[in-house]
């Protein structure tokens, strides 16, 4: 909860008007319902990553919710073009044949990427929104 509080959280929080028993069940329960990751005919967005070594369906969610990926690494999930942040960039997105990292640490910089993508098209995004506003204090 700390680690959650200090990346963000707090602002989040204080939107519900700071007490955590104002944040609305409706609200809890919609977060519980969400998937961990979502696969399309070309991508699979996930929060921060996949093991390529094990089928989707078996991935962990510490894996889905915890992965950095090595420096450089490139390769998407077989044919499929992974979407993912977690692995803080600024000055991204970090764009790769096989992965697009759009994590631009939005809750610290006020600079949120959002990749716009093509059903028709493989591959990573073909273009991108930025979303600019106060960084969190």
């Amino acid at each position: 909860m700390a680690a959650w509080m200090g990346k963000g959280g707090d602002a989040a929080l204080a939107s519900y008007g700071g007490d955590p028993a104002a944040v609305p069940s409706t609200h809890i329960a919609w977060l519980d319902r969400l998937q961990l990751m979502h696969v399309d005919a070309h991508r699979v967005y996930v929060h921060a990553g996949l093991d390529p070594q094990i089928p989707l369906s078996q991935q962990s969610e510490s894996t889905l919710l915890c992965k950095r990926y090595p420096k450089e690494f490139s390769a998407g999930f077989g044919t499929l073009h992974v979407v993912h942040g977690h692995d803080n960039h600024p000055e991204g997105p970090l764009l790769y044949e096989g992965r697009t990292n759009l994590d631009t640490l939005a809750w610290r910089t006020g600079r949120l990427m959002v990749g716009i993508f093509d059903d028709g098209r493989p591959g990573g995004p073909i273009d991108f929104i930025v979303v600019r506003g106060s960084p969190a204090r």
